[in-house]
């Protein structure tokens, strides 16, 4: 099954994604949800250190991990690995148990998806467009240009590539550091610097200028005799009104956001992913935006594999946990969906460095409101040697005779299609 049909069928399901052409933006001045956020794990996670575990035993050599089966956690439907030997004496760090106990409920698990690549650039791509081709735009990116093309920061990101790919189906805005220095001058045009209040003209005469202008654009629509052109002047004041109004409301809730949890801001990798969520909630709020997506790096771990990959697992889900808890205190995490994935995974035995090189069978979890879709589910599995097994395209369940969950290397997309030459 292609997972661009799984994506899209699993939104259709839930009212989720508009069909026949009809577009809500069209219609709307405010997002209302449900909001999409994208967690993406840079580098290539281990699916059998957390959400698909393994054990001694399995694996090329029996070592695909360093932790019994006889460990391995389960809660509802979901099973869940244990940490590595060399961490089960730490108490200090988030645990699976943690992460999983907390959200099983509203968590979705899908194992098994194989990438086809070991391609960092590729792998991206399978995960966050649905396709093996480099030329597709991103989930993100199609939700909202179905949902709020017309908004002002419908697409919000933390970084441009492979995986947030927009094909000018919908503008992307990249908001980090410096960046929200520029969003805060254009939606506080009057004001000298961006982090005081002194303005260029005084309320006065900025009442004077706004009212002036108002005259002229009205003096122009009334001396305009063609319909369309008196439409499409409407349309401009109304967005250049609600964007203004949008992104002056998602700037004042950058200065108020939540603060994380102790543990989380003790974490430096935890405490950026927090905060790049609290920069999607604020777009969220404002219903400025419809989709986001953030990063957490580290995790292409070549080299000392349970050192390193373990402790930035928990950060993810650290950071993740206290990302839902957030999204609940503020009243949007029962209109939200959150989706976890990365590169690809890592391979079922360890290199002569103790560390895991790539794979391409890997999986996704998704977290969400049961309006959206059932939680406590896993769907998909890999065998032994950490391979995907087969799913019934209908019913999800394991079946022999199914199909592999895969992005195919699609044909090349028709907004990128050349034209044809029409020589003689």
């Amino acid at each position: 099954m292609k997972r661009r049909d799984f994506m899209r069928l699993s939104a259709s399901a839930s009212g989720l994604l508009l069909c026949g052409g009809v577009r809500l933006a069209l219609a709307q001045q405010h997002m209302s949800g449900p909001f999409w956020l994208f967690i993406e794990a840079r580098g290539g996670w281990d699916p059998t250190s957390f959400c698909d575990p393994k054990g001694f035993g399995l694996g090329v050599n029996g070592d695909i991990n360093n932790y019994d089966q006889n460990d391995i956690g389960q809660i509802g439907n979901i099973r869940y690995a244990p940490p590595p030997d060399s961490f089960a004496n730490d108490n200090t760090l988030f645990s699976n148990e943690d992460f999983f106990q907390a959200h099983f409920e509203r968590l979705l698990v899908i194992n098994g998806i194989n990438y086809q690549t070991n391609s960092h650039a590729v792998g991206r791509a399978a995960g966050w467009t649905g396709s093996r081709t480099l030329d597709y735009p991103s989930i993100a990116a199609l939700i909202a240009a179905e949902n709020a093309a017309d908004l002002s920061l419908p697409f919000v990101a933390n970084s441009s590539g492979s995986s947030s790919k927009t094909n000018g189906l919908v503008p992307q805005t990249i908001v980090r550091g410096g960046d929200l220095n520029a969003i805060r001058e254009i939606a506080f045009p009057n004001r000298t610097n961006v982090g005081q209040t002194n303005q260029y003209h005084s309320d006065n005469v900025r009442s004077l200028i706004d009212a002036a202008s108002a005259s002229r654009r009205q003096r122009q629509f009334t001396e305009q005799r063609l319909l369309r052109l008196q439409q499409a002047l409407a349309k401009h004041d109304a967005a250049r009104n609600r964007d203004v109004a949008s992104l002056s409301d998602f700037v004042s809730r950058l200065g108020s956001t939540s603060a994380p949890n102790a543990y989380v801001a003790s974490r430096n990798n935890a405490r950026n992913l927090f905060n790049q969520a609290q920069t999607a909630f604020a777009a969220f709020e404002a219903g400025a935006a419809a989709t986001a997506q953030i990063d957490i790096g580290g995790f292409d771990t070549h080299n000392d594999h349970d050192a390193r990959q373990y402790p930035r697992l928990m950060d993810l889900q650290a950071a993740v946990d206290n990302i839902i808890d957030d999204a609940m205190a503020r009243g949007i995490g029962d209109n939200m969906i959150i989706v976890m994935a990365s590169d690809f995974a890592r391979t079922n035995r360890y290199n002569n460095d103790n560390g895991k090189d790539h794979w391409s069978h890997t999986s996704m979890m998704i977290w969400g409101a049961p309006a959206f879709f059932q939680g406590d589910r896993v769907v998909g599995a890999t065998d032994d040697l950490q391979r995907s097994l087969t799913v019934n395209p209908n019913t999800l369940a394991l079946d022999i005779n199914g199909v592999e969950l895969t992005p195919p290397v699609a044909t090349q997309p028709r907004w990128n299609r050349p034209e044809p030459w029409c020589g003689r």
